[in-house]
């Protein structure tokens, strides 16, 4: 079969919907099922989708220019101009944008929606970025052959609020890549150094700084346990600056200056899986997830996770995760304090989950998206 794929999400800091992105490409490109990979991004032909985590253009572009919306309006008619000229005739080939945004194109065309958050909660995100997808989401549906999503969760979601079909939307497990892994302390040690880090010494929190993942509760939750248990297990948050997340920043802050939190903001990719593997807790308690990428790495690194019983976490988790009611300031405090406090109790979480986290891999999302493909031809 011949592919194009959307590559335009690869770009450093790499994201969730980056990171599968980038493994879809390189799936593509090992694949035997596969006679010709075709990568598109920032309006042209891209021969090595790995040399887009270097340039980084888009993410410069939007984060620097004035008058944002401009720029991202014309950025994307440009792309959309530029793929219909040189991707038009292109109708032997199956197109999948894997970043719930599809373009224009005569043949078979695929695409993914990771979650509805910005239907389902649209007071999660900021108000432009609402009446964007708004728009975009419907037209994106009406274009696609077929739809691909990460869970059963938001499979269910797809199906109820846009009205697809179920024989047209598909769900596809996400994988974890083989760094995310147990380390000794010796192997963690230069990493948890320069980020001022103790291993298994600190709780771990890893998601972009937006309301939907709860760090407000979380938060309070913390704030709540013993002080002994905050000292000896600060609170150590991984992730970028994110949205509508100034008093985040300040209780960070004022937790910060009492020895009870690290702010280690975008953490070099290198680094996460060590992070990840130092961590005495994972906690992760979002009110709405379409996967939960974050949960698996820190399931797959042999670390005990706190984290949610709604929306796509038990699909993820089974039951090798604490499961807590994130709504609920007192159901979060109560997980962390278990873990913290119970050494024994945090070893047998570690190795139940790292029993669930081996039942996903890229490899299998790759073979499962293939078959997506295969059923379009």
């Amino acid at each position: 079969m011949k592919v194009i794929l959307d590559v335009d999400a690869i770009n450093p800091p790499l994201t969730g919907i980056g990171r599968y992105t980038l493994e879809l490409a390189r799936g593509l490109l090992r694949s035997e099922r596969v006679t010709d990979a075709r990568f598109f991004a920032l309006g042209r032909w891209v021969d090595d989708p790995e040399s887009l985590l270097r340039a980084g253009t888009v993410a410069t572009l939007r984060r620097s220019i004035p008058f944002r919306r401009q720029v991202r309006w014309g950025y994307r008619h440009f792309n959309q101009w530029r793929f219909r000229r040189q991707a038009g005739q292109m109708t032997d080939y199956i197109y999948h944008a894997p970043n719930s945004q599809l373009m224009a194109f005569p043949g078979a065309a695929v695409v993914t929606v990771h979650d509805l958050s910005i239907l389902r909660h649209p007071g999660f995100h900021p108000r432009e970025r609402v009446e964007f997808w708004q728009r975009e989401v419907p037209k994106t549906i009406a274009r696609a052959s077929h739809v691909i999503t990460d869970s059963e969760f938001s499979r269910g979601e797809i199906m109820e609020l846009l009205g697809v079909d179920a024989d047209r939307v598909s769900a596809v497990h996400l994988g974890v890549d083989p760094s995310f892994q147990p380390r000794p302390a010796v192997a963690c040690a230069a990493v948890l150094a320069r980020h001022g880090l103790r291993y298994k010494g600190y709780t771990l929190m890893v998601a972009t700084l937006e309301p939907r993942k709860n760090f407000q509760r979380l938060l309070q939750a913390f704030e709540s346990l013993p002080v002994q248990l905050r000292r000896e297990f600060p609170l150590a948050v991984a992730g970028d600056k994110g949205w509508l997340s100034g008093s985040i920043h300040a209780t960070i802050a004022r937790l910060s200056a009492l020895g009870e939190a690290i702010m280690l903001g975008y953490v070099p990719e290198a680094d996460l899986p060590i992070i990840y593997s130092g961590a005495a807790v994972f906690a992760y308690p979002p009110l709405y997830e379409g996967f939960g990428l974050p949960v698996l790495e820190a399931m797959a690194s042999g670390v005990a996770v706190v984290s949610s019983n709604c929306s796509s976490i038990p699909e993820v988790a089974g039951e090798a995760c604490l499961l807590v009611d994130p709504y609920s300031i007192e159901s979060i405090a109560d997980g962390l304090r278990a873990l913290l406090s119970d050494e024994a109790g945090r070893r047998d979480y570690e190795l139940a989950g790292l029993a669930r986290a081996s039942m996903f891999s890229w490899n299998n999302c790759m073979d499962r998206t293939l078959d997506v493909y295969a059923r379009l031809q």
